[in-house]
């Protein structure tokens, strides 16, 4: 039977050869240690059968296949496990976060109506300024005339002409 990996997980990957080269070679020293060369290393048994534990024993490819796609499994499972720790830190933090912009639009919604009470005053305040300004006449300061006028107690001849008797 094959699998066929429907995710592209580089990780997942690594794990799955790291987890199958330790399984061969944790294997293959066991077999060795238990009589695999003869006994040459004095093991306390073959794994023939002489009241062994059952898990002393050589495993196929087969069973080495199925370690591995389990440990395959384990990690697909840790990493959906860490996926949805994730997701749910994010919501949290979503959480938090739209709770303060909350905050933030009530604030601004005050300042708006704080300014469009400040502009309807000022424009009540220049609409009175103007009603003023045509009671009131503006007063021109005499050094800003140009020819300067006369001071109020001379007094103004008007020119005649004269005519000449012959």
């Amino acid at each position: 039977m094959e699998y066929e990996n429907k995710y592209e997980n580089h990780y997942a990957s690594k794990a799955l050869g790291g987890t199958a080269l330790g399984i061969a070679i944790g294997s293959g020293v066991l077999g060795l240690a238990n009589g695999g060369l003869g006994n040459i290393f004095s093991g306390t048994g073959n794994g023939n059968g002489n009241g062994k534990c059952s898990e002393d024993h050589y495993i196929n490819r087969y069973e080495a296949a199925l370690s591995a796609r389990i440990n395959e499994l384990v990690t697909q499972n840790k990493l959906l496990e860490s996926n949805i720790y994730t997701d749910s830190k994010i919501a949290d933090v979503y959480e938090r976060l739209n709770t303060k912009i909350s905050c933030i639009e009530g604030q601004l919604a005050q300042q708006a109506v704080y300014n469009a009470t400040n502009t309807a005053t000022l424009n009540c305040i220049s609409g009175q300024v103007a009603q003023l300004m045509a009671l009131t006449k503006v007063v021109v300061p005499a050094s800003s005339i140009c020819p300067e006028v006369m001071p109020r107690y001379n007094s103004f001849v008007t020119p005649t002409t004269t005519t000449t008797g012959a």
